[in-house]
């Protein structure tokens, strides 16, 4: 059916609504137009209304010339709009993401859904590969995740029953720090719901923080289990909460109960500091238990007087039975432990108090340490209480100077008290020189790092053995200086550095991250220190310590960890990380010295290692097509490669976006 007698009409149409009505009588155009579509009133029934309008219109005897002409023009509109097509010359490419940012900053995508279709796919439904296409697609398009029909999936998903999905979705919506989600987020909350509502608490709390104070307080009244353990997490942010905190620790329950005590324990209130004092006077070991954490001043003076009266007992127990040995040994223990964070004169006496009798001490742990369950459960003796990013120093028997140590270094880098800074000065050095107490160097290294200050000639000087005739280098004291390095970071987000460490115990299983900026000024002098004393514990940290931000570090040390690669392929997955940490892209030999080490590599093993390598796909199979070259010449011994596989796996991969 030709169609172009409508448009014509439709075209008509608006010159006589430009015109006027009067002139009607005399648009012959109009009158052609309406002869020409006049054969097109038999197609359909709406062709047949829109001719009998026309016909009106042109009438003579028409009573209302300017309703008629209205009339007319919508129905031909109307019409015209179910006939549309679009016809543009060229190839047809596919509809780009646009980004807006609003005035706020946040911002809104607008995605075709072609290309959102297998994301909200896999947000919404199990099934194999969703995890891995959903966590690849974040990586590689993040954007995607600020459209709106997928901010609307990422909610339902924090109940994904795929936890780990569900957990991810959580922590990216708190990374995008966009407070927009929010309704979505509050809309048909469920306070007696499961843990895809204590995710929503988790978010919320991390986006919304005091602003949604009222919610969490109305929230509790029905909430249970994971929920309402959130709820009360989120009451940390509104000072105004403590009453409410004060008589919740009257009615909660369990791991809810903890919780309270360890909110309270943060606030520097002259009410929460009275409570926890007479709370101290009937059951010292349930303060010590609640204020482990935390880094109030007057938890400080109430540890210290605890402390003092335990010290007090341990010197009055001449003979004690076996229970009370064992229960001497666990408050002591809970002293150790609680001693972490705190500050001020009073605590550094606790410190010398303890080492005075530290041979004492070290007889009763002995007889009374129980060994964890598992390496899992939480032991300030032989680990102390921080973690680094990976964990370096080795575990020993209990002893109160070893876990004195680790605590006063762990302390300093959550609370850089001056008078800790100054203890552990005192407690390294000693009388002279010669007189170092190892025990407390990481403590005495991490108060040089926070003071800034140029350490490279004293560190050498630290880890030069002095007691002998002639002085050598110490494998021993440079540990100790790893156990401090490790816990200092580059932040890429941050651009600096930061003291890192987490900390989670079986008491309060929930892992804490703690990050103190640093300035650390001369990171490279002294990566170039440790560089000099290498092994891969100190490559592990140098990477860590690698200033993303420096392209002239970063090639430096690039080039220092491809070269270690080629010699050291049992630990193939940490340097390639280290590499790819510099932004290293140079690939050469890497695959043939790899299979050099290893000539009875399998297949897959070399295929993992193969796609890992630093530099773009062409370099990557250049470097496969040489090493399989190599071993069809004989070059290289590979007795259980078959490299047609390999060649066409690796080709398979090039391939991939």
């Amino acid at each position: 059916m030709d169609t172009e007698p409508i448009y014509e009409l439709r075209d008509r149409l608006r010159a006589a609504g430009i015109a006027g009505t009067n002139l009607l009588s005399e648009d012959f155009r109009l009158k052609r137009a309406f002869e020409a579509f006049k054969p097109l009133e038999t197609a359909s029934p709406v062709f047949a209304k829109i001719g009998q309008l026309a016909q009106q219109l042109l009438s003579p005897d028409c009573q209302n010339p300017q309703g008629a002409l209205l009339d007319t023009m919508t129905l031909v509109d109307a019409v015209i709009c179910t006939l549309g097509a679009v016809d543009i010359q060229g190839e047809i490419e596919p509809a780009e993401t646009t980004i807006t940012v609003q005035d706020a900053g946040s911002m809104i995508v607008n995605a075709p859904y072609s290309t959102l279709k297998e994301l909200l796919e896999a947000l919404t439904t199990s099934g194999s590969g969703h995890y891995g296409y959903v966590c690849d697609t974040r990586q590689n398009h993040p954007e995607l995740f600020r459209d709106y029909r997928v901010r609307y999936t990422l909610v339902q998903a924090l109940g994904a029953s795929y936890a780990e999905l569900a957990d991810n979705v959580a922590d990216w919506l708190i990374e995008d720090n966009d407070r927009t989600i929010l309704p979505l987020l509050y809309k048909d909350f469920d306070p007696a719901g499961k843990k895809d509502m204590a995710r929503r608490v988790k978010v919320i709390d991390a986006l919304a923080g005091a602003d949604a104070n009222d919610f969490y307080i109305r929230m509790l009244e029905k909430a249970q289990k994971d929920v309402r353990m959130e709820l009360i997490n989120a009451l940390r942010h509104e000072p105004g909460n403590v009453s409410l905190l004060m008589d919740m620790s009257k009615t909660e329950k369990g791991k809810n109960k903890d919780k309270v005590f360890e909110l309270l324990a943060e606030r520097e209130d002259a009410c929460v500091h009275e409570y926890f004092r007479e709370l101290a006077k009937k059951k010292p070991e349930t303060v010590l238990k609640h204020l482990r954490d935390t880094t109030a001043d007057w938890a400080s003076e109430l540890v210290a007087d605890i402390c003092g009266r335990v010290i007090e007992q341990f010197d009055k127990a001449d003979s004690p039975a076996d229970t009370e040995k064992q229960d001497l040994s666990d408050i002591i223990q809970n002293v150790v432990r609680s001693i972490y964070g705190k500050g001020g004169a009073d605590i550094c006496e606790c410190y010398r108090g303890l080492l005075a009798r530290k041979d004492k001490i070290n007889h009763l742990l002995k007889e009374t340490w129980k060994k964890p369950k598992s390496d899992y459960e939480y032991d300030v003796l032989k680990r102390g209480v921080l973690h680094p990013q990976r964990y370096l120093y080795d575990a020993k028997a209990p002893d109160i100077e070893a876990a004195l140590g680790k605590v006063l270094h762990h302390s300093l880098i959550v609370n850089p008290d001056t008078d800790l800074q100054t203890l552990a000065a005192e407690l390294y050095q000693g009388k002279s020189a010669k007189d170092t107490n190892i025990m407390f160097l990481p403590a005495a290294i991490t108060v040089k790092f926070l003071s800034d200050e140029d350490c490279v000639k004293w560190l050498e000087e630290q880890v030069t053995d002095k007691k002998i005739l002639l002085p050598k280098f110490s494998s021993e004291r440079m540990k100790a200086v790893t156990e401090a390095a490790a816990y200092v970071v580059w932040d890429k987000k941050e651009r600096g550095y930061v003291l890192w460490g987490s900390n989670a115990d079986i008491l309060y299983p929930e892992t804490k991250i703690v990050e103190r900026p640093l300035k650390l000024s001369h990171a490279a002098g002294i990566m170039e220190w440790m560089k000099k004393h290498a092994s891969e514990r100190i490559d592990d940290i140098l990477a860590q310590w690698m200033a993303q931000d420096d392209k002239e570090l970063c090639k430096k040390y690039g080039e220092y960890f491809y070269k270690k690669t080629l010699l050291i392929p049992s630990n193939w997955r940490a340097y390639t990380s280290y590499m790819e940490k510099c932004d290293w892209q140079i690939c050469k030999n890497l695959g043939v010295n790899y299979v050099k080490k290893k000539p009875g590599v399998s297949l897959w093993e070399l295929y993992n290692w193969l796609t890992t390598l630093p530099g773009d796909k062409a370099a990557v199979m250049e470097e496969t097509k040489t090493l399989c070259e190599m071993v069809r010449k004989g070059e290289l011994k590979a007795d259980r490669l078959k490299v047609d596989e390999l060649e066409n796996q690796m080709e398979d991969w090039s391939r991939r976006d």
